[in-house]
C-alpha cells in the first residue's frame, strides 16, 4: 500500500492526509502527537515474547477521529462504539511495522501482527489505543534490549510518557529498563510548531538525537 494511502487510513483523516501527501516536504511536520507506554513481556524461562502498547494521541487527533461516534453523557465513547476504528488503525500500522522496533546488538527481531485483544479506550478527550504485538520468535533477554517507537517521515511524532513510560511484564528477576532520552532538545515544545528549515537541514538519521529509547539490561 502507498505510504499515503496507508497513513490515511490510519490516521483515519483522509482528506487531510492527501492534501500532505500532495504537499510533498510537508510530510515531514508531525501532524499527530503520540505518548507511548510500552511493556517488555517476559515469559517464565526469562525470554521476551513481545512488547505490549498503549499509545495516547493528542487531543486534536483525537477529536477529529471520533467525528459522528456516540459518546455518552461525560463525553466519553464506549470501547464497543469504538471497535471499528481500532481495526482500522491495526490493519493500516501493519504497513509502517507498527513504528516499533527491536533490538539486540545489531539484529532486529521480527514481530508478528497482532492478535485480537486491541481496543481503543475514550477518557472524553483522548483515544488511546491498547495492543499487543508478539514476537515471531521469542528471545532470551540475556543482553541488552533496545525498543525504539518512532516514526522516520515525522509524519507521527512519538514520545514515551514521562511517568511510568516503559515497564517489565513477568518474571524481571534482574533485569531492569534503562531510559535513553534526547541527546538534544526540538527548537520548540510543540513539534507541530517546527518549520520546514528545520527539517531541511537535518541529515538523514538526524532525528535520533531527539527520539527517546528504552533499554532491557538483564545482566
Amino acid at each position: 500500500m502507498p505510504f499515503c494511502s496507508g497513513l490515511s487510513s490510519f490516521l483515519r483523516v483522509i482528506a487531510t492526509a492527501g492534501a500532505v501527501c500532495a504537499a510533498g516536504a510537508a510530510l515531514a511536520h508531525p501532524h499527530v502527537l503520540v505518548s507511548a507506554k510500552s511493556d517488555f513481556m517476559l515469559d517464565a524461562s526469562g525470554h521476551i515474547t513481545g512488547i505490549r502498547h498503549a499509545w495516547t494521541f493528542d487531543e486534536a487527533y483525537s477529536a477529529y477521529a471520533v467525528v459522528g461516534i456516540k459518546a455518552g453523557p461525560d463525553g466519553k465513547i464506549a470501547r464497543e462504539n469504538l471497535a471499528d476504528l481500532a481495526k482500522v488503525n491495526i490493519e493500516s500500522l501493519q504497513d509502517f511495522a507498527y513504528f516499533t522496533s527491536l533490538k539486540q546488538g545489531k539484529k532486529t527481531h521480527a514481530f508478528a501482527n497482532p492478535a485480537e485483544g486491541f481496543y481503543l479506550d475514550h477518557d472524553g478527550k483522548a483515544l488511546t489505543l491498547h495492543f499487543v504485538l508478539p514476537l515471531k520468535a521469542s528471545v532470551p533477554a540475556e543482553k541488552t534490549t533496545v525498543l525504539d517507537v518512532t516514526d522516520e517521515s515525522f509524519f507521527v511524532s512519538f514520545s514515551f510518557a514521562e511517568t511510568d513510560p516503559v515497564r517489565i511484564e513477568g518474571p524481571a528477576k534482574s533485569c531492569r529498563v534503562e531510559m535513553k532520552r534526547p541527546q538534544k532538545a526540538l527548537p520548540s515544545t510543540d513539534p507541530t510548531k517546527l518549520t520546514e528549515d528545520f527539517f531541511n537541514g537535518l541529515r538523514p538519521g538526524a532525528l535520533e538525537q531527539f527520539s527517546s529509547a528504552a533499554r532491557l539490561v538483564c545482566p
